[in-house]
């Protein structure tokens, strides 16, 4: 007997679903198969059927975090508009798919989520920039660039989004045009 492929996918967003709402309340190492069944109306063997453990869930929803992100930011993608296309792949998908982003951006587990992120994209950056991948600085660099970028995206989603796109953008390629002491000396009284 074949199974409905609509009911297949229903059941495994049921145990996303089921999981994430865990997730916004507990750290993922806490949350057990059996509260994410129980939350999600199924039993253990279900959840065995879509998911080997409670991590191959949390991997589920990040990748399809990364893969939409990585989608939107290609499409318009040139060193001269980076920060700007970054953001708004960045904002897109937390409109999209606000759930997970908020899940994964609001959880214990963000570190690991941005250092995925990251993983995933610096080849774009890199080759956006030709910058050698075989060379320590073009890591480096790459690091600064992408933990500056996220470490303000982050503190605007947690500012209930302050500032317009415009104005974050604005801040963030001039920190990283001009560096940051310049930015803060615009902003002195």
């Amino acid at each position: 007997m074949k199974k409905n492929p609509e009911l297949t996918e229903n059941t495994r967003q049921n145990l996303v679903d089921a999981f994430c709402i865990l997730l916004k309340k507990k750290p993922v190492q806490k949350i057990t198969i059996n509260a994410i069944s129980e939350k999600a109306g199924y039993n253990r063997s279900t959840f065995y059927k879509y998911f080997c453990d409670v991590y191959a869930i949390l991997e589920y929803v990040e990748n399809i975090v990364i893969a939409q992100i990585k989608e939107n930011f290609q499409k318009n993608i040139s060193p001269s508009n980076f920060e700007e296309t970054f953001l708004k792949a960045f904002t897109k998908i937390q409109s999209d798919k606000a759930f997970y982003f908020n899940v994964l951006f609001n959880s214990d587990n963000r570190q690991r989520f941005i250092q995925r992120l990251i993983q995933e994209i610096s080849p774009i950056f890199m080759q956006t920039f030709n910058l050698p991948p075989e060379n320590p600085k073009s890591k480096y660099l790459t690091e600064i660039y992408f933990q500056t970028v996220l470490s303000a995206l982050i503190c605007w989603l947690d500012n209930k989004r302050d500032l317009n796109l415009e104005e974050i953008s604005k801040i963030i390629g001039n920190v990283l045009t001009s560096g940051v002491v310049t930015e803060i000396a615009k902003e002195r009284i």
